[in-house]
């Protein structure tokens, strides 16, 4: 072979790989937003996701309104972020820690209007978006 045909041979494995990873990563965000789904689905109540604050005991209900794009990764868990609303109107922003289990991703916690924990992740570096 030629040197010329050997260069579009590698050009073109180059090319099917990355479609190849850019497929797979469509493929994640669609299981982790179907999970995402499922989770809600099952933990609504009356088209509410009831929160109780275990420090004051106090019940209340958040309204989901609007999902950001923007996944974060941090070694097998995946972070997805949300904006829910407050019986009072306030926006509250909500985080989706989800990981796999035997093949199938879920929702393993969920922190609502406590950025600070995810924040201290992504300024260590151990959080950083999925790309």
């Amino acid at each position: 072979m030629t040197r010329s045909t050997l260069f579009a041979l590698l050009m073109l494995g180059l090319a099917l790989g990355n479609n190849a990873q850019a497929q797979s990563l469509t493929e994640v965000r669609t299981q982790l937003q179907a999970a995402l789904q499922r989770s809600l689905s099952r933990a609504m109540v009356d088209g509410a996701l009831p929160h109780l604050d275990l420090t004051t005991g106090q019940l209340t209900r958040f309204y989901p309104t609007e999902n950001h794009e923007i996944i974060l990764k941090m070694d097998e868990v995946y972070v997805m972020c949300a904006t829910l609303l407050g019986p009072d109107g306030r926006e509250v922003p909500v985080d989706y820690y989800i990981s796999q289990s035997g093949g199938r991703y879920g929702v393993i916690r969920t922190e609502i209007d406590n950025r600070t924990p995810l924040k201290a992740l992504m300024d260590a570096g151990r959080a950083t978006r999925l790309e």
